[in-house]
């Protein structure tokens, strides 16, 4: 019996020993993330430490929180797989305390520096995929991870069930000490055979997701740490621009296969066709359904399509969309804005929706300028070019203004479609899983230069 139990022992020593090894050539890449993340850490807690900014201190306490939360549990809540309601909440948190006046901290980003964290996102982003061990690590598409946090919830709430406390209570655990022990034992042995997989997957993706936090509040905190004065209100000059803004790329020249171009052309109307000013918040939802409508196309069985994209090709999809945002300084327009806050630039909107309201689309039904609206998008433009004799000073700006930000909706919009595409498409060519000890492929080019 006990030479049974020696050889068992040294048997699980054996297995677990080359799996360890396994684990340390195939995932270098993400420990040495995780090792690098830190050392982050460290330096950001020494900042807050040394800084005499009170605004600072407030903005980097909220950082080190969020990657702390992260860091507590040894597996993640799937609460924590809401990756963009927790990033939205820590950039209200940072932009908060630097901008305590303000009824919309997050609108007090100056437009060029924002377009600067951009590039930084990109190249974070492209130096993260190409680490040795991320690709294969984080090829398992998000509902996997998702089945185990349930699963492995599922399998702890016994514990904090009534039962399980009074166990603990009564001190029943002490009394049947040999069996609790042993059936532990092979509890452990099964879900490790059973989800070791997936407490790999869990853990590349949490070192993943407190690199993502950090970079992000770092960056924010470069953003929103500004606080000079605006600057002055540009000229008539970007008016002019205007007319060299090139129309947004139709939906027919993009790479989009025919049936997909048809469900994005069907989103984009949305944006070209509404009637009033739109909002932000209205354009992301449009946003959202599209993705929706993109990652049902090419997963019509799932039961939610969202969730079959992988870690790896969000990171990718991830450094080519921010790449495009940041191009946005290459217009002529923009470039003059740079200095502006983007509440600067909504500021007029919220002081003058009456106007939009009512004249200026009284205006759009009266001279039927819809149809010049679809080909240029731009309704300062379709003013201009079919009535320019009602287009007065006064008036300029406020066209201008509303037909730039629907100009941008549409130039994201386009952009989002094609990244969205390729990163359900890369998944739905996938086998439904895959184990992280594959042989790794070439990574893909992560830039579009």
């Amino acid at each position: 019996m006990a030479d049974w139990v020696t050889g068992l022992s040294v048997g699980g020593t054996a297995l677990l020993l080359v799996l360890l090894a396994v684990l340390t050539l195939k995932g270098y890449g993400v420990a040495r993330i995780g090792w690098l993340n830190l050392s982050r850490l460290k330096r950001l807690r020494e900042r807050m430490d040394a800084s005499t900014d009170t605004a600072e201190k407030t903005a980097l306490e909220a950082v080190l929180n969020r990657c702390d939360t992260l860091r507590a549990r040894w597996v993640l809540d799937e609460s924590e797989l809401r990756v963009w309601d927790h990033t939205r909440a820590l950039l209200e948190s940072v932009a908060a305390p630097f901008h305590p006046k303000s009824h919309s901290p997050l609108r007090e980003a100056r437009l060029g520096r924002l377009l600067d964290a951009f590039l930084e996102i990109r190249d974070q982003a492209e130096s993260l995929a190409r680490q040795r061990g991320v690709r294969p690590l984080t090829r398992f598409r998000l509902r996997h991870l998702r089945s185990f946090l349930r699963v492995w919830k599922q399998k702890t709430r016994w514990d904090e069930s009534k039962v399980g406390r009074a166990a603990r209570r009564f001190r029943f655990f002490s009394i049947t000490r040999w069996a609790v022990m042993a059936a532990r034992l092979l509890d452990l042995a099964y879900w490790s055979v059973k989800l070791g997989f997936y407490f790999v997957y869990d853990i590349a993706f949490r070192v993943l997701l407190l690199r993502w936090y950090l970079s992000v509040g770092e960056l924010a905190v470069q953003v929103y740490r500004d606080r000079d004065p605006d600057a002055t209100a540009p000229d008539e000059d970007v008016l002019k621009d205007l007319d060299d803004l090139p129309e947004p790329e139709p939906v027919a020249e993009s790479v989009l296969p025919p049936d997909m171009k048809e469900l994005v052309r069907a989103s984009r109307k949305q944006i070209l066709f509404h009637t009033r000013p739109l909002k932000w918040s209205e354009t992301r939802a449009v946003y959202q359904q599209m993705a929706a409508d993109i990652a049902r196309h090419h997963h019509p069985h799932s039961d939610d399509p969202l969730w079959e994209a992988s870690p790896y090709d969000l990171l990718l999809g991830l450094a080519r969309f921010a790449e495009q945002v940041a191009a946005l300084r290459e217009q002529p327009v923009l470039s003059k804005l740079l200095d502006l806050r983007l509440s600067h630039m909504l500021r007029m909107k919220d002081t003058s929706d009456w106007i939009l309201e009512s004249q200026i689309f009284n205006l759009l039904r009266k001279y039927k300028v819809g149809t010049a609206v679809k080909y240029s998008t731009l309704i300062y433009k379709a003013f201009r070019r079919g009535h320019p004799g009602i287009l007065f000073r006064d008036f300029a700006f406020t066209i201008a203004q509303e037909g730039l930000k629907r100009w941008l909706m549409v130039y994201l919009h386009g952009k989002l479609a094609v990244q969205v595409h390729w990163i359900y498409r890369n998944r739905a060519a996938a086998p439904a899983a895959s184990s992280p000890f594959q042989t790794e492929e070439p990574a893909h080019a992560t830039s579009s230069r």
